[in-house]
């Protein structure tokens, strides 16, 4: 997102809608969803039954559902949370970066040079969530992609800093509505070699 937001700026300035009467916006906003957002959310969608095309095609049709948001109503303040110099950009790219490392508010308060309480002050703004919500978040959602394709719940649970299994479960279920194992069963891609 940071990455399409920077060239979406220097390549096509005044692409991204700019609402009317606010110039800082808080977080990130709600909208109506325009046609270009329905349409690329229904093309990435299309990939969940055959991980042969989402690997192949998985990243252009993220990238194009990222534009279709960032060119929609919300896109400023899309564009506002994870934009060029955007030190909230920047603590989320240091904890894609670092995903399985013990994370603390300080260690991503010291990367952007903020205090702890700044931080989350801005990170709730733009996000909604606290910083420890996020990366909670960030995690078990790392973890269920890797469990979709084959990967064993323990061993995604660990590539994403969890060392309790019983802790990871535990989350896991309270953001998915079920425990891992279940949710595999549910989510179990047809035709994966990986479930044979």
């Amino acid at each position: 997102m940071t990455e399409l937001s920077i060239e979406m700026h220097s390549k096509a300035n005044g692409v991204i809608h700019h609402p009317k009467n606010t110039s800082h916006p808080l977080g990130l906003s709600l909208s109506n969803w325009d046609n270009g957002f329905t349409k690329a959310l229904f093309r990435l969608l299309m990939l969940i039954d055959n991980p042969v095309d989402t690997l192949i095609l998985g990243e252009s049709r993220l990238r194009e559902f990222y534009y279709a948001l960032l060119k929609g109503e919300s896109g400023y303040s899309a564009q506002r949370a994870f934009g060029v110099g955007n030190e909230i950009a920047q603590s989320i790219e240091y904890l894609s970066a670092h995903l399985d490392d013990v994370i603390t508010i300080e260690d991503m308060a010291k990367h952007v040079g903020m205090s702890r309480a700044v931080l989350h002050r801005k990170f709730k703004q733009a996000t909604s969530m606290s910083p420890i919500q996020f990366i909670k978040s960030m995690r078990l959602n790392a973890a269920a992609m890797k469990i979709a394709t084959g990967m064993t719940v323990n061993t995604a649970a660990m590539q994403v800093g969890y060392s309790s299994s019983s802790q990871f479960s535990r989350e896991f279920k309270r953001l998915y509505g079920s425990f891992p194992k279940q949710w595999t069963n549910e989510h179990r891609p047809l035709n994966n070699p990986a479930y044979s």
